[in-house]
């Protein structure tokens, strides 16, 4: 605890940089991808890649990209798709044994804009937040749809009271006290890991990232957004629509994937309904409106609902393994270049 706060103590009087490592888990890659990552490559110490790509000529053209760029990134090449979650603890526990401080989590077409890291980690400093702050993210800049970004919060950071708040940026640089924040563009402290746990393999893709943040509400830390660090970020193959003069956004996952959704969705329901009501209630409430938006603009309306109700009967009555306990440093897994 005291080599914690003395860290903390130095980040936040700008003694010296923490040691920021970046996690991007790769699918099928082609050359667009040098780009998106080329905007982070700077602002980090080096980069983790963890390959999960099928095609044989992406991960041929990843190696390549890797020989040129050097000691900047560390390639682990999986031979094969083991999802999401497997593939992101595999970079997570790379970036902790290359002596990572914080740990940034990128989606491979996620875009950072210039000074997006810096301002993140200097936000504790430059805000005066909360100081068991220990996961920080950017303002979310959808690349598809033009909206402005919003968070979900507990009022005044009762988190076991059944209460919650939806805010944005337009009147403060920053926003505390988060129940939720996606994972990509997210900083988060190392150590929380050998505290937490890795990310949840068992929920594969969907709600991994509301599953490491509840853990981290419980055991008493804090997520806050910074207003000025702005992550371009793609969110799924969402369509506007209108109705009623209002504007609604169809996500248009297909059947397979609202199973899982719904999975992990009433699972997190399960565990965490007298734990934290506020989002419990909250992502009830975001149920209804998702109902709502398959009936009335996606296709294959009859086949998603039965695979939903398929997924919250496996989430409310099955049984799913926890996360994962992360290894002691230096022991990690995967094949590099």
């Amino acid at each position: 605890m005291q080599e914690d706060q003395s860290l903390d103590a130095e980040v936040r009087n700008g003694v010296r940089k923490p040691r920021i490592i970046a996690v991007t888990v790769t699918y099928n890659v082609e050359s667009a991808f040098q780009s998106v990552l080329e905007t982070y490559l700077g602002q980090v110490d080096q980069v983790v890649i963890v390959d999960n790509s099928t095609r044989a000529a992406s991960r041929e053209w990843l190696q390549t990209l890797a020989e040129v760029l050097g000691d900047q990134v560390q390639l682990v090449m999986n031979g094969t798709n083991l999802g999401l979650a497997v593939a992101q603890n595999i970079g997570i526990v790379r970036a902790l044994g290359a002596g990572a401080e914080w740990i940034l989590l990128m989606d491979d077409d996620s875009l950072a804009e210039t000074g997006m890291v810096e301002r993140l980690y200097q936000a504790p400093s430059r805000h005066d937040l909360d100081p068991h702050t220990r996961i920080l993210v950017p303002r979310y800049q959808e690349q598809a749809v033009t909206r402005e970004a919003r968070y979900v919060t507990s009022p005044q950071g009762r988190f076991t009271a059944p209460r919650f708040r939806i805010e944005d940026f337009r009147s403060q640089p920053v926003i505390e006290n988060l129940f939720i924040a996606i994972s990509s563009g997210s900083l988060i402290r190392a150590d929380l890991f050998q505290e937490l746990g890795l990310i949840r393999e068992a929920f594969d893709i969907d709600y991994l990232d509301v599953d490491f943040c509840l853990r981290t509400l419980r055991k008493g830390y804090r997520i806050a957004a910074v207003g000025d660090a702005v992550l371009r970020h793609h969110l799924g193959a969402q369509t506007e629509h209108r109705f009623l003069g209002r504007r609604f956004w169809a996500w248009n996952h297909p059947p397979r994937r609202r199973f899982t959704i719904y999975r992990n969705r009433t699972r997190i329901w399960r565990e965490y309904l007298f734990r934290l009501p506020g989002f419990v209630l909250y992502d009830l409430l975001a149920t209804a409106q998702d109902l709502f938006r398959i009936l009335m603009f996606e296709q294959d309306r009859g086949a998603k609902l039965v695979a939903l109700i398929k997924g919250a009967a496996a989430g409310l009555f099955g049984r799913m393994p926890g996360p994962p306990e992360c290894p002691a440093q230096g022991d990690s897994s995967g094949s590099t270049r």
